[in-house]
């Protein structure tokens, strides 16, 4: 799937990382909580002013970490099907904790339109005591051999399709892994598998376990795995059915209570509403479609009871254009497969997951700048849920 943020791009071309050919971070108050504990299934905005946010982890002090891809920048990327693109250095690491937002690291590479709605960036962060991992979209395949000296430039060389430890005490980040370039390499090798579309790789979701990370890419139809020495291996690809008009596009990863791993897509072979599954794989690669009809998944997790949750980013079908419905939805799933929805007529594009004391954590208007548009700017909403 040639994608930009992969559920406003399914099916376009990729980001005009191309046409780099030429030359921080604001907090948002977070709205107060209020007691008493609302009514099951209600929806409440925690925090707002975010700047396009996607991935959502909980730390164990109780922070919420929350990727914010950014809104781009002032170099212009060309035009194309999505539209004109901008790229700067305005994604950012976000941090709520007790009603108050932080930034504590800031300048990742952001690609977005005009507007700053629809960015590209860091995508996917998951905490684990004092680090949280995070994923950067992309790859640099696209990137022309210009000589080093354009910050931004440089920043996309140093940082698209990077697996990355984040350290929020010491507002620093480290490279584990290119995975994104990884991933493209293996697409190329493996072309004859879409042919119309490999090579391609946009990672889209990371989670880590123990000290590897495994990473679902929407470019390139896989799970992929990145052990502690930083070596990216494929765990498994995940067709789309035989005749699709598109790819699966796989958008998110988390390890399920037995030990084998939910994958999600975007679509599953089709722009219609119901067309995404969710996968099952096995560490050794194992993989089997476990449920199906669902709409446009973005993020996904487990709770403590093994309930399992998916947002679906456009109920009636993906349709990213100005007349396309925002309605989105967040979907629980029981181990025996009974499905609650919640959050019609209140989410809107929403794209991550977390989950803490019976809440689900979900990133709302997801593709919104934060000096927002059309009224609206990137949200965190908490919803009851129970377990």
């Amino acid at each position: 799937m040639r994608s930009l943020h992969i559920a406003i791009r399914a099916g376009m071309p990729a980001l005009l990382v191309a046409a780099l050919v030429a030359a921080g971070a604001t907090s948002a108050e977070a709205t107060t909580v209020t007691a008493p504990k609302p009514p099951a299934g209600s929806v409440q905005v925690v925090v707002s002013g975010l700047d396009n946010p996607r991935g959502l982890s909980f730390g164990t002090g109780g922070q919420l970490f929350i990727a914010e891809a950014g809104h781009g920048g002032s170099l212009p990327l060309g035009g194309g099907p999505e539209g004109d693109q901008y790229a700067g250095l305005t994604g950012k690491l976000g941090v709520w904790k007790n009603g108050v937002l932080t930034h504590p690291i800031t300048g990742f590479f952001s690609a977005a339109d005009q507007s700053g709605a629809a960015a590209e960036g860091l995508v996917s962060v998951d905490a684990q005591g004092r680090w949280v991992t995070g994923q950067i979209a992309l790859n640099t395949a696209p990137i022309p051999p210009l000589p080093p000296g354009n910050p931004i430039v440089d920043a996309a060389r140093a940082q698209l399709g990077r697996t990355v430890a984040l350290d929020p005490s010491s507002g620093t980040w480290s490279s584990i892994a290119s995975t994104g370039d990884a991933d493209y390499a293996w697409t190329a090798a493996h072309k004859d598998l879409v042919p119309d579309q490999f090579p391609d790789a946009n990672p889209n979701s990371v989670i880590t376990v123990g000290n590897t990370r495994y990473v679902a890419d929407a470019g390139a139809n896989i799970l992929a795995k990145v052990d502690k020495y930083g070596a990216v291996s494929t765990v498994a690809f995940m067709p789309a059915p035989a005749g699709s008009v598109t790819d699966g596009v796989s958008t998110c990863v988390a390890k399920a209570p037995e030990g084998s791993f939910y994958v999600t897509e975007l679509l599953g072979g089709t722009y219609a509403p119901g067309g995404a599954r969710v996968w099952q794989v096995w560490p050794d690669g194992t993989a089997r479609v476990k449920w199906t009809g669902f709409s446009t998944i973005q993020g996904c997790g487990f709770d403590g009871s093994g309930n399992f949750y998916v947002t679906e980013f456009q109920i009636n079908g993906l349709n990213p254009s100005p007349t396309g419905d925002p309605t989105g939805a967040l979907v629980k799933i029981s181990p025996s497969g009974q499905r609650t929805t919640y959050g019609v007529g209140q989410l809107f594009f929403p794209s991550g997951f977390a989950f803490r004391g019976g809440s689900a954590y979900v990133s709302n208007w997801s593709i919104m700048p934060a000096t927002g548009m059309n009224g609206h700017s990137g949200q965190v909403v908490r919803i009851n849920v129970g377990e």
